[in-house]
């Protein structure tokens, strides 16, 4: 959050990230400022688009039913397409050029809030993103708190690991987690997927799960948090190699006790099952002896003039895979 400890609280906050992860933060300070009695009167959610802009205005200059306090919640903004100058301060657009796609975009919204937002009125939004360079954004810096809890995404769509960490920390934090074991974190990165909201929702449901909920070990997250990631078809084809049925028959239970759906480990292990057959021919090319190499030697070997989807460490694995 932008303010700083001690600073007053202000009328506007936003808030920035994924639904799954900023809609319990939204309620949780809607309930500290106004108290649980009057919010069924006085607070009122818009979903962004279904309504425009003026009804939210009008919201905001009602009076509250049993108090004076009232909250409003803009919920899931989006900026929209626009021309890529329309909405900087760097240039200047004629008002009918600008084509604001719609009563409730940016302009629309940024009009209502140098408007002003009436005292003991809290008006709360929330966006997965917005841009930075954009006049609306460099009003909420200046004018409001800033809640931003968005996750960094990699080229391949994999969720940044310090991000993430992060991530999930300030959750187990709202969650009333007081004492965090060595490792938890690290097993729930290693079993998150690339979906941040399943990510949370799982962790919630992990923490729901312990009997004492302000305590999380790693052994609970390995016990109890499903494995999103799919790190289990590495360690069943593991088992494989091995030709050790016993491990990957356990593997398999366990999973089906966990509530995976039948279908869903059968397409999944087919899908691995084929990109390894697709790795066979390239098996099949490589010099003599390169299995007795160390990854770290055939990566910088042989491993170097690989197809991009077989580089690196997952490549490695993968056509060691095949090749068992």
């Amino acid at each position: 959050m932008n303010k700083t400890k001690g600073s007053p609280e202000r009328d506007v906050v936003l808030f920035l990230g994924e639904s799954t992860v900023v809609d319990p933060l939204v309620h949780a300070l809607v309930s500290e400022r106004m108290g649980a009695s009057s919010q069924s009167t006085d607070f009122e959610i818009f979903r962004f688009g279904e309504r425009p802009i003026g009804d939210i205005e009008a919201a905001l200059r009602q009076v509250g039913m049993f108090a004076p306090k009232r909250a409003i919640w803009l919920r899931a903004f989006a900026e929209g397409k626009r021309k890529q100058a329309a909405d900087t301060d760097d240039d200047e657009t004629d008002d009918n050029e600008e084509g604001e796609e719609s009563a409730g975009g940016p302009a629309a919204l940024l009009a209502l809030l140098e408007g002003g937002i009436p005292r003991e009125t809290l008006f709360v939004i929330s966006a997965p993103a917005l841009d930075a360079r954009g006049r609306l954004f460099k009003w909420f810096a200046k004018n409001a708190d800033v809640v931003d809890r968005r996750i960094q995404v990699e080229q391949r769509g994999k969720l940044k690991e310090d991000s993430l960490r992060r991530a999930i920390g300030e959750r187990l934090e709202e969650l009333g987690v007081k004492k965090i074991g060595t490792g938890a974190i690290d097993a729930i990165v290693k079993r998150s997927g690339s979906v941040l909201g399943e990510t949370m929702q799982e962790v919630d449901r992990l923490v729901l799960a312990q009997s004492d909920p302000s305590r999380l070990d790693a052994k609970d997250v390995e016990n109890g948090m499903r494995d999103l990631a799919l790190g289990w078809v590495f360690d069943f084809t593991s088992a494989l190699e091995k030709r050790d049925l016993a491990a990957a028959e356990n593997l398999i239970a366990r999973l089906l006790a966990d509530g995976e759906p039948p279908l869903r480990l059968s397409a999944l292990l087919a899908s691995h099952v084929a990109r390894l057959a697709d790795a066979r021919p390239i098996v099949d090319s490589l010099p003599r002896g390169w299995l007795g190499m160390k990854g770290a030697e055939f990566l910088s070997g042989p491993g170097a003039s690989l197809p991009d989807s077989l580089r690196g460490w997952p490549g490695y694995f993968r056509l060691r895979a095949a090749a068992n």
